[in-house]
């Protein structure tokens, strides 16, 4: 699991090393060098004779790109900085200087002689500014963090890119585009948020020691394959139907059949015991047409989706909404053949049109996740009174506190806000782009359903929804590099599962757990 925190409490985290004297700069500085090598080696096939530009500030950010600029520049590679202040960091500067390095001046470069030095790159280093930069960035930096974005040479961002926000992610249009951010200490919160997304490109963190200074409560979460391995609920001998998990779907209807087909082929293949349709007749046989284990009669269950394919004014949605809105002590569920049965937990998905029928003063438990996409998310929170216009972590956040419920914000980078805890997101950011088709949420509310029934709490199941969901779609599409349709994502779904479980697909193996 990445656990990733503000940029305070970093700062806070490093304050009792650097009252010890430790040397965090050096440290940094030494692995960022070592990092910026490999990916010389990878780009180029060598260090020596390479050319690395680098875009100093005038903070600890620039003191750590021009430390490691003299480590490289002692290896062989020619390694010039663009000074963007009047001042640099002063040590920075003098050992780049001791190693051969050259310092130009922003001031004293027009916009070609910014173009003749990025073109001359073999890799840019972004050492401009760090964890306390703001995400607004005035001319000529703004200026000069495009042409770098836009130069052949990858850039490699130092700690965070410049004009991202370490804490929020929000990013200036003209903030850098990094193919890697080296962060140091810990990842910071601001990198797993959809601003942050667009620049930071891949994150590989370095330890410097503060991980027994951070805080054990992190600001962001993110699941990675061990966290699949260590919840997923991988069936035993003992296991039946029942234990493993009863979805019940409420969607689908006459103008949008596949959605239940969609969902239903997600709740399967994502390993639901069994998969209850409460839907129309004739969307009941397109469902059992594809899916014929699919039971077609409502019963017992222990998750319910509703709303995937169903328009807003369908009274299914209030009726579903109504079934999992949090009611005291136990709950009496009335079944289609009369009989009655008490559930303790309400859990499940409310998707796409019955997201509308929820209202002011509606409460949910966190096993209730709505799945909302920045649209229907906007629409939900002015429907509720809240403001609509918020950044999506902002806004993930509100719709928890407002509703008790899960939200899992769908998006390139899907958020999900726990109700009982809204201000620790979990962001998931495992799919390709080629995922932005009609019915993959549909897929999405399947999978959904099949880990609520499971018994996994509402975040921790919404997080790994998303990452298999987005692993299914990245086979599907070979990688990222051809198109899918929803029903491709649903396919992979069980290679994607396999590829990641590994030994925990051994018999002996121990199921996991929340």
């Amino acid at each position: 699991m990445i656990r990733a925190h503000t940029a305070d409490a970093v700062r806070a985290a490093e304050q009792p090393l650097l009252a010890a004297g430790m040397p965090l700069m050096q440290r940094a500085a030494a692995a960022l060098a070592v990092v910026q090598a490999r990916l010389l080696r990878e780009s180029t096939g060598g260090v020596s004779g390479r050319r690395v530009v680098i875009l100093a500030g005038p903070g600890s950010n620039g003191g750590d790109a021009l430390h490691a600029g003299a480590r490289l520049a002692r290896r062989g590679v020619g390694v010039v900085a663009i000074a963007t202040a009047a001042r640099l960091h002063g040590e920075g500067a003098e050992a780049l200087r001791g190693a051969g390095g050259r310092i130009l001046r922003l001031a004293a470069l027009d916009a070609a002689g910014i173009e003749r030095e990025l073109a001359r790159a073999h890799q840019i280093c972004d050492g401009v500014l760090g964890i306390g930069g703001r995400a607004e960035l005035d001319e000529p930096l703004a200026a000069l963090l495009r042409a770098a974005s836009a130069a052949l040479a990858p850039v490699v961002a130092v700690d965070v890119p410049t004009g991202v926000d370490a804490t929020t992610g929000e990013a200036d249009p003209a903030a850098v585009r990094a193919a890697v951010t080296v962060t140091f200490g810990a990842v910071k919160a601001g990198l797993l948020m959809p601003g942050a997304a667009a620049h930071a490109g891949r994150i590989e963190l370095v330890d410097i020691g503060l991980t027994p200074h951070l805080p054990e409560r992190p600001a962001a979460l993110r699941l990675v394959d061990e966290d699949v391995r260590a919840l997923w609920l991988v069936p035993g001998p003992a296991d039946h139907k029942y234990s493993r998990g009863v979805v019940a779907l409420d969607v689908g209807s006459p103008a949008f059949p596949g959605a239940a087909v969609l969902a239903a082929e997600g709740a399967a293949r994502a390993g639901a015991g069994m998969v209850r349709y409460r839907g129309p007749a004739a969307v009941r046989d397109l469902v059992l047409a594809r899916r014929p284990e699919v039971v077609g009669a409502d019963g017992r269950r222990q998750a319910l989706v509703v709303g995937s394919g169903l328009e807003s004014d369908d009274p299914r949605c209030r009726a579903g909404v109504e079934e999992l809105l949090l009611a005291a002590g136990h709950r009496e569920l009335l079944l289609a053949d009369g009989r009655r049965e008490l559930i303790d937990d309400a859990a499940g998905v409310i998707d796409a049109g019955a997201l509308a029928a929820i209202r002011p003063g509606d409460r949910f438990g966190t096993r209730v996740v709505l799945t909302p996409h920045a649209g229907e998310a906007a629409r939900l929170a002015a429907a509720l009174g809240l403001r609509e216009d918020l950044p999506a972590p902002r806004l993930a956040t509100a719709l928890a506190e407002e509703t008790g419920a899960t939200v899992l914000l769908k998006g390139a980078v899907t958020l999900v806000a726990d109700g009982e805890d809204p201000a620790q997101l979990t962001s998931q950011a495992d799919a390709t782009p080629w995922l932005a088709t009609a019915g993959a949420g549909d897929v999405l509310a399947g999978i959904l359903g099949t880990l609520l029934a499971a018994g996994l709490p509402g975040a921790r199941a919404g997080g790994l929804a998303a990452l298999l969901h987005g692993r299914a779609a990245c086979d599907a599409s070979r990688g990222g590099r051809a198109p899918l349709v929803a029903l491709d994502v649903a396919e992979h779904l069980p290679g994607a599962l396999a590829s990641i479980l590994d030994d925990a697909l051994r018999p002996d193996a121990p199921r996991g757990g929340a």
